[in-house]
């Protein structure tokens, strides 16, 4: 019997407008109570959603966004169009979501017995 794999963690990726326009993240901070911005320490903006599911978004000058936290693909999605909305009432350029991206999906799944990861690299 097989059993499954456990999704722990979507990355995906969008870009919120084209061009070389740049958002400042400072006041945007400022406008928007989820929000923190710790130039110092990290180059993006940081957005916690609770509801309606636990996600984080990292929004990055350029328009670039990043969420994290999700269990699907679904939910990263609806994630960041609600990054999209949270930002689209604190700003006043237009924005919209733009390429979205699954960059990255982490699992988990727990093996019936030992495996032996030093032979199976060996083998390949």
């Amino acid at each position: 019997m097989y059993q499954k794999a456990f999704l722990q963690n979507i990355v995906s990726t969008a870009q919120l407008f084209e061009g070389t326009n740049k958002i400042d993240l400072q006041s945007l901070a400022n406008k928007i109570s989820e929000a923190k911005y710790q130039p110092k320490r990290f180059s993006a903006l940081t957005i916690k959603l609770k509801c309606p599911m636990n996600a984080t978004g990292l929004l990055f000058s350029n328009g670039r966004i990043v969420c994290v936290g999700t269990n699907s693909v679904k939910d990263s999605e609806i994630a960041i169009r609600h990054f999209v909305q949270i930002i689209k009432e604190a700003i006043s350029i237009s924005i919209e979501m733009h390429d979205f991206r699954i960059q990255n999906v982490v699992s988990s799944f727990s093996f019936p017995g030992p495996l032996n990861l030093p032979g199976t690299f060996i083998s390949v």
